[in-house]
């Protein structure tokens, strides 16, 4: 394979724009595709956490940008590799010209693929979020993931291996931190019954350092299909820090119907509340009612709306609702 020509097709996709994950290399066994998004979000009335915007809007738009490479490397095996980033906007107008000038890794990892399943490195998911996943279909929903780090996506040092049975996904991680006793490990399955009920569970655990205590969860999901219509939900309970004596609990519901073939309704509902020293009190409660239509397959509109529930002494500021506006467009 020729280093030259894959860097010229690599450099013509990302400049020209192409569409579709367009594959810019393809011989002798080897593939590669480059792919991401642009997306405009415009946040009214109220962030993502609920807190109050002082002026008009508060702009949280981000381009994405991936590659995706994969080789033969004989024995029916593959090798393959996958890199992310995200670059976010200053939200700014006026006489101002800030501008972000970063991008911010979300994965990298490298791995092999074959009949035992795959193995890969890298910063990449752990285990527990194919769990999560099943009611991660909103625009404000997936925290169920984030409680602990060996459940969490986009974690450095992790090595994961999936296998796919016929009506079974096993997924397991173990994350070796360069840190003294902060490793941590995870696993979760996924069964598919053949009349579209999808049933999973999952645990994680991590040290949290030296002295500083451990982390557990277990999460467990359902999702339902039934042609154009969607259901999932998520539960999941564990302790956030065992030394600190601080527990968790969450539950996200979320529903999706497609109306016509471009347009489709998206509902969710979200609550999580941790418990330290027997004092309780709510980190989300919120409803959300989202509209999202389909112009193609790679340009859609959306808009959503967030009903925040969030008690204003628990979140440590007055709660407000929020407005989200977005245009996205895939390559």
């Amino acid at each position: 394979m020729k280093k030259a020509a894959i860097a010229v097709a690599v450099l013509s996709a990302v400049v020209s724009g192409s569409t579709l994950a367009a594959t810019v290399y393809d011989a002798e066994g080897t593939s590669l595709k480059v792919g991401g998004r642009l997306e405009f979000r415009g946040d009214f009335n109220g962030n993502d956490k609920g807190e109050e915007i002082e002026g008009t809007m508060l702009n949280k738009s981000r381009v994405r940008l991936n590659v995706a490479g994969e080789t033969d490397i004989g024995a029916g095996m593959k090798g393959f590799g996958f890199w992310e980033a995200e670059q976010g906007v200053k939200s700014s107008a006026g006489t101002s010209t800030e501008q972000e000038t970063t991008f911010k890794q979300r994965y990298m990892y490298v791995g092999m693929k074959g009949d035992f399943g795959s193995l890969s490195f890298g910063r990449q998911n752990t285990a527990g979020v194919q769990i999560s996943d099943m009611s991660d279909i909103g625009t404000f929903t997936g925290d169920q993931k984030a409680f602990v780090s060996a459940g969490n996506e986009q974690i450095n040092n992790t090595i994961a291996y999936g296998y796919d049975f016929e009506s079974f996904k096993l997924k397991a991680s173990y994350i070796a931190d360069d840190e003294k006793n902060a490793d941590g490990y995870g696993l979760s399955g996924i069964y598919s019954a053949p009349f579209g009920l999808d049933i999973g569970l999952g645990y994680a655990a991590n040290d949290l350092g030296t002295d500083k205590g451990s982390a557990d969860q277990i999460i467990a999901g359902l999702g339902y299909t039934m042609g154009d219509l969607y259901f999932g939900a998520t539960y999941t309970t564990g302790d956030k820090n065992d030394k600190a004596d601080t527990e968790f609990t969450g539950i996200e519901v979320s529903a999706q119907y497609k109306i016509t073939k471009e347009f489709r309704l998206i509902a969710a509902y979200q609550n999580q509340e941790e418990e330290t020293k027997n004092v309780t009190k709510d980190t989300a409660d919120f409803f959300e009612l989202t509209g999202r239509y389909d112009f193609t397959k790679n340009f859609r509109s959306y808009l959503a709306y967030k009903a925040n529930g969030l008690d204003d002494k628990d979140a440590g500021y007055k709660v407000e609702d929020t407005i989200r506006l977005g245009l996205r467009y895939d390559f």
